[in-house]
């Protein structure tokens, strides 16, 4: 499809730097539109939600939610392929995409917003997205950083009990992705997948942006920093260079570990509470009680893992087990 691509968003947000990352690794040309009051009134009239990004496509479609919108331009714009050919590799690819996705979530937010040196200057960046709106700066900011820290840091989990565990969660992260990185330039292989734009989205925006864990990943992983700019850099040419990966990598234990240990419990509790009609989840994992809201949406992510995993025959069920 001939034409420009209008993204939605914002050049601090998770999200919105996951896609941008994946639509300048395919050579597909598209604009950031700093995202206002009214744009997102605007992009839900379309789509039904208030999230950022959303894409306007040139044909006047939109598309929400980042991680069906790398499969639709998978889908559409197929080369340079992203997606591993390799049923086991691209099973692997996508349960780390939604790791990268949900888990990490909620500690990006955290060293965001609980850590001054970050929650400062993100105040500030957040409130210049709403100057027209009738109060003082110094107003918006205090308000937007209280809102923030209340709806991402502590209604979702992160209290004096757990905030060391979610303080880990990135140091543990950093600790499995840097010696990847000493052996090939992506998380999978030669070439970039989707476990890469996942794990990136996290990595780029909050945790190599922002000053307090980026002043960590600098220290303790310069690897993931490097591969953070490698993948900022991405282009079609240089993806199309790229090998395909078509086989599973015998280094991914401990990355693994964190998805099975953790993220699996969570997300088996999650779709309990709602099947139970609970607003709230509680589950124990990293030595600590959680407790947080209860989210459908990631009933949706653990569903899809299951379909992909049912997809596979013996052989692949195998190589990723």
């Amino acid at each position: 499809m001939a034409g420009e691509y209008l993204v939605h968003g914002t050049d601090c947000s998770y999200f919105t730097g996951k896609l941008e990352c994946y639509l300048r690794a395919k050579g597909i040309a598209y604009r950031l539109v700093p995202f206002t009051r009214a744009s997102l009134h605007r992009a839900a009239a379309h789509t039904g939600v208030f999230q950022v990004p959303q894409v306007e496509c040139p044909d006047g479609t939109w598309l929400a939610d980042s991680t069906p919108i790398l499969a639709y331009f998978e889908r559409t714009r197929p080369e340079p392929a992203v997606a591993p050919r390799d049923p086991a590799v691209a099973f692997v690819s996508l349960l780390l995409e939604d790791f990268g996705d949900e888990w990490l979530w909620r500690p990006a937010m955290h060293y965001r917003w609980s850590y001054p040196l970050s929650a400062q200057p993100m105040s500030e960046w957040l409130a210049g997205h709403l100057d027209g709106e009738p109060a003082p700066r110094f107003a918006k900011r205090w308000l937007l950083r209280a809102r923030q820290t209340l709806f991402y840091v502590r209604l979702d989990g992160v209290t004096s009990a757990t905030r060391r565990a979610a303080d880990e969660t990135y140091l543990e992260m950093l600790d499995a992705l840097e010696p990847l990185f000493a052996t090939r330039a992506f998380v999978l292989g030669s070439r970039p997948t989707e476990a890469d734009f996942g794990l990136f989205a996290s990595m780029f925006r909050h945790f190599g942006s922002d000053p307090a864990p980026a002043r960590i990943m600098r220290a303790r992983a310069p690897g993931v920093y490097e591969w953070v700019a490698r993948m900022w850099n991405l282009s079609a040419d240089k993806v199309a260079a790229c090998a395909p990966v078509d086989a599973l990598p015998d280094d991914l234990g401990a990355l693994l570990r964190q998805v099975t240990a953790v993220y699996f419990p969570y997300l088996d509790a999650n779709e309990a509470a709602f099947a139970a009609g609970d607003r709230k989840v509680g589950y124990r994992v990293q030595g600590v009680d959680w407790t947080e809201p209860t989210k459908p949406y990631r009933v949706w992510c653990l569903e899809q893992l299951r379909r992909h995993w049912r997809a596979l025959d013996r052989a692949a069920r195998a190589e990723v087990v």
